[in-house]
């Protein structure tokens, strides 16, 4: 969808035709993947000259998210660098960066984040404050997307993951990540995982 003259449309094969506010009838032909205004049509106003050109193609649209989780990738691991092990302070700073950057950019810093986790496992100083920040995030449209993340994570063999992650979910005010707190807190084998999502649910 893309807005033109304050009408919104689908790009597919058609003619779109188009009133602004001022009396202006933009005529837009769509035909593969671009869409370009060729004319306008003006009543009782000069012709206006085209000013608009939209190229929609998928592959563009790909290189712009792929842009984008490039340049989270390189801010999280920036900030992953200024997490010190005797300053709580600090790297709760890093949390809060992190979750900011998925809260504002959204689907691609989300499924960053997710992905970047899974290969800094094994460095728990990293993986930790990444899950927080995965956690920490606000952002509603990935709320379901980080939560089922984390409820993986929180399944795993190793004990500091699995805690990580139910501190993680605890972080989270959204439904799904109750929900899954409360499924680990059920599990009669998760010892002490168990306890602690039960907590996190107080």
């Amino acid at each position: 969808m893309n807005n033109l003259a304050g009408a919104t449309y689908p790009l597919s094969n058609f003619r779109l035709q188009t009133q602004a506010e001022n009396g202006t009838v933009t005529i837009v032909p769509i035909n593969s993947s671009t869409a370009t205004v060729i004319t306008n049509q003006v009543f009782n106003q000069a012709i206006s000259s085209p000013s608009y050109t939209f190229t929609t193609s998928f592959v563009q649209y790909q290189q712009i998210f792929s842009g984008q989780c490039d340049r989270v990738h390189s801010f999280i691991h920036g900030q992953l660098d200024n997490v010190d092990q005797s300053d709580d302070d600090q790297n709760e700073e890093v949390v809060d960066c992190i979750a900011h950057i998925i809260d504002l950019i959204g689907e691609p810093a989300s499924c960053t984040a997710v992905f970047e986790a899974g290969l800094l496992k094994e460095n728990m100083s990293a993986f930790e404050p990444l899950l927080l920040a995965i956690g920490s995030s606000r952002h509603r449209e990935t709320e379901y997307l980080r939560a089922e993340a984390l409820h993986g994570y929180a399944k795993d063999v190793d004990f500091r993951v699995r805690k990580a992650a139910v501190r993680a979910l605890g972080r989270m005010k959204a439904l799904p990540a109750k929900q899954a707190l409360e499924q680990i807190s059920q599990q009669k084998d998760a010892g002490e995982t168990a306890l602690l999502a039960a907590a996190m649910l107080r």
